[in-house]
C-alpha cells in the first residue's frame, strides 16, 4: 500500500513541477505596452481631430489615429521598443517626440 501512494506522490510532484515550469516560461514572456495621452494647445484647450503617428524606430512599423472628442489618443499592444511619436493638425505647429520608450 505504501508503494502505490509513494508513486502517486511522485506523479503529483512531478505533475505540479510541469505546471510550475511552464508559468515560469509564461512569466518570461515578452509584455506588450502603450502610447496614450491628451493633446492640447498652448492655451490648455482640448485639440480634437488631431492625427498621431507612432513609429517603431526598430522595425519602421506605423500606425495612425485621431485625437477624440476630448483630444484623447492611445496606442495598445505595442511591442518593447523605441518610438517617434508625432502630432499634426492644421493650423498648429507639428509636434514630435522622438526616443520614446515603450
Amino acid at each position: 500500500m505504501k508503494s502505490t501512494n509513494s508513486r502517486f506522490m511522485q506523479l503529483v510532484v512531478v505533475c505540479l513541477g510541469i505546471l510550475l515550469a511552464a508559468q515560469i516560461g509564461w512569466a518570461q514572456s515578452t509584455t506588450n505596452g502603450a502610447i496614450g495621452g491628451t493633446v492640447t494647445d498652448p492655451s490648455g484647450a482640448l485639440v480634437s481631430g488631431a492625427t498621431v503617428t507612432i513609429h517603431n524606430n526598430g522595425t519602421n512599423a506605423e500606425q495612425t489615429e485621431k485625437t477624440d472628442s476630448s483630444g484623447y489618443f492611445r496606442f495598445n499592444n505595442l511591442q518593447p521598443g523605441s518610438y517617434t511619436v508625432t502630432i499634426k493638425m492644421t493650423g498648429f505647429a507639428d509636434y514630435k517626440a522622438a526616443q520614446v520608450i515603450v
